[in-house]
């Protein structure tokens, strides 16, 4: 652009431009800095036309226009769908973002802030469009303890030792309860999280919530089968198990699985017919009995309370605010089918969760939010849904509850195409038959046998996971799916012997059974470049592998030696194609974009934190300026990533410079081809 080309002003213009300039000078005292007070604007602009300066004209606003225009408060309805104020079925789709502290505090390793994250996945301009944003609240972020969350690595031959663990940092202890004091949660709010969820509303998305609170003894990354997971007893460092078994045979000192409950249990009972004989609920003994024995980790549940005593407080009454109380509840884990013996065996388990667990956490958060849908996670990683068809929340005296699933390339039923099993099971022989490979170990012998001890454990893994018509009872939020083709990430994520860890075998099937039935709503996991299943690549930034930090502590670690994987913020990031999930969940949520979004929607741009569009600055003075709206204009004048009375004072005082007489266009705020004063009114008056 030729400095001339669009600058030139009349005498008329000019002269009425300096005579408001001089009114405003002398409006201020002129010994101290500018401060352009609305009230002092109003006096100086008093005698040259309020009215022909457009200040009736409407604010353009200090952040992204668009997305869902004007939130409502969600709830259920009585057919069991997330539904608008205006009794709209909603369905929620959308992406997970890492923990924003963990965001931040890695920001030169990854290559954007969290701001700039969330901007780039908002921007529908280049083709974003989810209606909802999961933010992950850890309690290791809050607390600073070491990042893991997968568990120490075992030998093999040694799974009756349960202490026979690596005793590295590296191998993950969880941080145990309480994970953070409440005057550190208070901060890690102010500092880390109202950002997000205040940047959320500003993009026009829902945020959810989420409390990231999981633990498990998994071997991290190895083949090897499940019977060795949740082997360590309740009290150990390397466990934090929601609930433990009282009975005098097991308590705090054996593992607190109800796998090894009953698999102990069924072994030390006199009679090897004893669980033979149970065909219903009436043949279980007396109480008390083992799997009547539950008590709930009551460290770990007033730690709960505590966090939504102050979360739920502070966002409670934000419209655009999805509360999701606990992301997954652990061990014990509730598996099995929705019928026979097992089922009779867990369901004094499901009712301790009820009534002991989750009850008094969503009774905590109804003090502050009395009416709107809550995410709620069910024992096992929220992998199986069965026990609402013995007990729903409804049946305990909750409502507008929509229940969480879970589910990876990796889990059984994706082995088998299974996810939406309603109690019909095929067993493996046939489903080996069908697909012509092998599945993974362990799947237990089946028989219709009434004498086959299998029949009753209840760990028949492909009767242990899948929706199994939850939707009856609850609306269905997946709050996490993914998978990565990507042999170096943990079976689990990636799937297995069937190949499961593809986009033609799992991400296409899975999401085109989920589209069908608008009582489920969807979020990926996990729009980032660390956290596996990830959608993108930064390649420049060094492996976990290679971190070499503090305790494997990015808190223990200064934040000059955390690596860095850009040096000037934001750095660009590969979305990944292929057969992994990056380019697919981007293209379902811009296909799905006005499907069931019962809100006014408006297009946004970049914004100032995406490193897209938005990130381009002009400078004036010693500022960077941006455009935060990607309307055209640099509202954002001193460069800080919002639009306040400093970016009026930063424009009043460079009016003249090169960087806005020779962009014009980027300043011409009153739109009249002319830069002048009265554009500097027109920015006081949008803000």
């Amino acid at each position: 652009m030729q400095p001339n080309d669009n600058t030139q002003r009349t005498d008329e213009s000019t002269a009425t431009n300096e005579n408001t300039r001089q009114s405003v000078l002398n409006a201020n005292d002129a010994t101290s800095p500018i401060s352009l007070t609305r009230r002092n604007m109003m006096r100086a602009t008093a005698g040259t036309g309020v009215a022909a300066l457009g200040l009736g004209a409407g604010f353009a606003g200090s952040a992204a226009a668009g997305g869902i225009a004007e939130f409502q408060n969600l709830t259920v309805s009585d057919d069991n769908r997330i539904v608008n104020e205006d009794g709209e079925t909603f369905k929620m789709r959308g992406l997970s973002i890492p923990d924003p502290k963990r965001l931040h505090r890695t920001r030169h390793l990854r290559g954007k802030t969290p701001e700039q994250l969330l901007d780039m996945v908002t921007n529908n301009e280049a083709g974003w469009h989810p209606r909802v944003i999961r933010v992950p609240a850890q309690p290791q972020d809050i607390g600073e303890h070491p990042m893991g969350h997968t568990g120490p690595e075992y030998e093999y031959g040694e799974l009756e030792s349960p202490q026979a663990v690596d005793d590295d940092r590296r191998k993950q202890r969880p941080a145990q309860p309480a994970a953070f004091t409440r005057a550190e949660l208070e901060d890690y709010l102010e500092n880390y999280y109202d950002p997000i969820v205040e940047r959320c509303k500003e993009r026009g998305v829902y945020c959810i919530v989420d409390y990231h609170r999981h633990w498990h003894e998994q071997p991290p990354g190895i083949e090897q089968p499940s019977y060795a997971e949740n082997h360590l007893p309740y009290n150990s460092e390397y466990t934090n198990y929601w609930a433990y078994n009282s009975h005098e045979m097991f308590g705090k000192d054996a593992p607190g699985s109800w796998g090894y409950v009953d698999q102990k249990y069924i072994k030390e009972t006199p009679g090897d017919g004893y669980v033979r004989d149970i065909h219903s609920e009436s043949d279980l003994p007396g109480t008390p009995y083992a799997y009547e024995n539950w008590t709930v980790n009551q460290e770990l549940l007033e730690e709960v309370l505590m966090f939504w005593d102050v979360v739920a407080k502070r966002y409670g009454e934000m419209d655009h605010v999805i509360f999701e109380p606990y992301n997954e509840p652990t061990a014990p884990g509730i598996w099995g089918p929705v019928e026979g013996c097992s089922a009779y065996k867990q369901k004094p388990l499901w009712d301790t969760y009820l009534d002991e667990f989750m009850g008094p956490i969503i009774e905590k958060i109804r003090e502050y939010q009395s009416d709107r849908v809550l995410l709620v996670g069910v024992p096992g990683w929220c992998q199986s849904v069965q026990a609402l068809h013995w007990r729903n929340f409804n049946d305990a005296g909750y409502d507008n509850i929509a229940v969480t699933w879970h589910n990876y390339a990796g889990h059984d039923v994706s082995q088998m195409n299974n996810w939406f099993n309603d109690t019909h099971y095929k067993s493996p022989e046939a489903v080996e038959a069908e697909t012509g490979e092998d599945l993974e170990s362990p799947y237990l012998p089946v028989s219709d046998h009434p004498d086959n001890l299998q029949d009753c454990y209840g760990w028949e893994a492909y009767e242990a996971a899948g929706l199994q018509n939850a939707m009856e009872h609850h609306p269905i939020a997946v709050t996490e799916f993914g998978w990565i083709n990507d042999t170096d990430v943990s079976h689990w994520l990636r799937g297995t012997t069937t190949g499961q860890g593809t986009l033609p075998e799992y991400g296409v099937p899975f999401l085109n059974q989920v589209e069908e039935d608008d009582r489920i709503s969807w979020v990926g996991w996990c729009a980032d470049v660390r956290w596996l299943p990830k959608m993108f690549d930064n390649p420049n930034a060094p492996e976990e592998g290679e971190l070499d930090l503090v305790n494997d502590n990015f808190y223990d670690t200064s934040f000059e030696d955390i690596p860095v994987g850009c040096e000037e913020l934001p750095c660009e990031w590969n979305l990944i194609g292929g057969e992994n999930s990056g380019e697919y969940l981007k293209e379902q949520l811009e296909a799905h974009k006005d499907d069931q979004v019962p809100f006014e929607t408006r297009t946004i741009g970049g914004g100032a934190n995406d490193g897209g569009d938005g990130s381009d600055t002009i400078s004036v003075g010693d500022h960077e300026a941006r455009d935060t709206n990607d309307d055209g204009l640099y509202e954002d004048v001193d460069g800080d990533g919002e639009t306040t009375h400093e970016d009026v004072n930063a424009f009043f005082e460079n009016l003249e410079s090169d960087g806005v007489q020779e962009n014009s266009d980027a300043f011409d705020f009153d739109g009249n081809g002319e830069i002048g004063f009265a554009d500097v009114l027109e920015l006081l008056n949008r803000i």
